[in-house]
């Protein structure tokens, strides 16, 4: 069949139910396409920007530099920024209200469970708001695997009821009669699988992605946490770091 017969096929043979199938089909597909287009567009955008800024969080000599020199470069729109940020205006609110702050002292032991409570909640919220944003739109894809074949094959069985009524209205089962509304039943499945795969194929990837991003941004949490302790809140008075570790 050439593409001349699949669309006379489909729009000037199909019946109602038949041809409503076909165009939402197609309208799921044009839809898929549009989201794997833009949601990979946007990972790699965020991915980009969370490598550079790991580089230059690798790079810095002093937290409290490197986040005045954030602050100054305009609003931070990139999760791992975000987060630190936000965790250093924590550090800055503590050490005003507490300036001979020092998390080795035990008399401050009840200060750090607090300082450790609202980091936690603090990095709980933007992981969420990170999650949500980034799943955004990925149910439609997870949705469209699902039912795309389940479309396609309720048209073949729409279009086989047609090929038998059409055998008991002419009387005849004759190849060149019941062959078209065949033909016409069985599209109705390959397009419900064209779309599907795409779509099932896409939904994987980027649960795999995302959970990879997820897994980065809990490294980077961990690795600017323990260099904020190292740095800032386990230096004694003097200023003098009382514990340097590896990490």
């Amino acid at each position: 069949m050439n593409f001349q017969d699949f669309i006379e096929a489909v729009f000037l043979h199909s019946g109602f139910i038949t041809l409503s199938v076909f165009l939402l089909l197609l309208v799921l597909s044009v839809i898929t396409w549009g989201l794997i287009v833009a949601k990979t567009l946007q990972l790699r955008n965020e991915d980009a920007k969370d490598k550079g800024f790991v580089a230059q969080f690798n790079q810095a000599e002093n937290l409290h530099d490197f986040s005045a020199m954030q602050r100054e470069r305009g609003p931070i729109d990139y999760d791992l920024g975000i987060v630190f940020d936000e965790t250093m205006r924590i550090v800055d609110r503590f050490k005003q209200e507490f300036p001979r702050m020092n998390f080795v002292d035990p008399v401050m032991e009840p200060v750090k469970e607090n300082f450790d409570q609202v980091v936690g909640r603090t990095v709980d919220r933007i992981a969420l708001q990170m999650q949500e944003r980034r799943d955004k739109h990925l149910a439609i894809l997870g949705t469209t695997s699902n039912i795309a074949p389940s479309l396609g094959v309720f048209g073949t069985v729409v279009g086989i009821i047609n090929a038998f009524a059409l055998i008991g209205k002419t009387g005849s089962a004759d190849l060149a009669v019941v062959a078209p509304a065949i033909s016409e039943a069985l599209i109705a499945t390959a397009l419900g699988i064209f779309v599907a795969i795409p779509s099932s194929a896409a939904f994987n990837f980027f649960q795999y992605r995302l959970q990879n991003l997820s897994q980065s941004f809990d490294r980077f949490v961990n690795i600017m946490l323990n260099r904020i302790q190292v740095e800032i809140l386990l230096k004694d008075h003097q200023g003098k770091s009382t514990m340097l570790t590896d990490f």
